[in-house]
């Protein structure tokens, strides 16, 4: 059955043609998420291994949300989960169990969906995948953002426990709280429970809440351009109507007069 235009279907999109903008994002993510796997494997240290397995929570509800969406927009449910992986889609978004490090190589299934990705960079057009990002740049910079907001968080996570965890009177002195301080330093939230006291700390501090302001204003940005094309597209719509409205109008009238030409003839 033919697709409606302005219809999109992602998961033949994958397979046929140049993959979009999020899928992009996935594919980012999912390379992102098997160097975390691997770092949780071959780590031994048990405060970067629990940043590590935050970091991977994160990802892994992302790759959970992946799913669900490609479950409901495929056409065959059954055929996604079975035939397309989808069963393997859903067993890269386990997160990994701490104190079982070999859970984190749950990540590898994720390699089914980075296939058909790469598969639809293949098949697809890459002019037409350069004009699709243009046309919609602002998802691009937010998704770019995105990823590059979670590869931050643990980088700044690593940092700061290495700048404050032996520094006298820190307190960001675990994983768990180093990757907490990131976290709520990175949205502006700063709930002052834990605060860095080295000169390194404060200006790691400084530039995650810069990129924060940044992310804040991309997003604040997208969903401004998102309701101003919306209101565009019913603008037009309501123009659309009304021009047609005119046009029936004066075919009543054209008929209301020829019926009365009509009637006057047949006296």
């Amino acid at each position: 059955m033919d697709e409606e235009p302005g219809t999109q279907n992602p998961a033949a999109n994958v397979v046929h043609g140049s993959p979009t903008n999020y899928e992009l994002f996935i594919l980012g993510l999912t390379v992102y998420s098997l160097a975390v796997a691997v770092a949780i494997v071959v780590a031994a240290n048990p405060a970067v291994d629990s940043i590590l397995y935050w970091t991977d929570l994160l990802v892994c509800l992302v790759f959970l949300v992946d799913f669900l969406v490609s479950l409901r927009q495929a056409p065959s449910k059954m055929n996604y989960f079975l035939r397309q992986g989808g069963w393997l889609d859903l067993l890269g978004a386990i997160p990994a169990v701490p104190g079982l490090p070999w859970t984190a190589l749950f990540r590898l299934a994720r390699l089914n969906r980075f296939a058909r990705i790469i598969q639809g960079m293949r098949a697809g057009d890459q002019h037409e995948a350069v004009a699709e990002s243009r046309g919609t740049r602002a998802g691009t910079v937010l998704l770019s953002m995105l990823l590059f907001a979670l590869v931050l968080l643990t980088v700044a996570s690593l940092v700061i426990l290495r700048f404050e965890r032996s520094a006298p009177g820190a307190n960001i002195t675990s994983g768990a709280t180093a990757f907490w301080w990131a976290f709520v330093t990175m949205t502006k939230v700063g709930y002052g429970d834990y605060v860095p006291v080295t000169d390194l700390g404060r200006l790691l501090a400084i530039g995650l809440m810069t990129f924060g302001i940044g992310v804040f204003a991309v997003l604040t940005s997208y969903l401004a351009s998102k309701f101003v094309i919306q209101r565009n597209d019913q603008e037009e719509a309501i123009a659309v109507v009304l021009k047609e409205n005119a046009t029936i109008r004066a075919e009543l009238a054209e008929v209301k007069e020829l019926i009365r030409q009509h009637g006057q003839g047949d006296q």
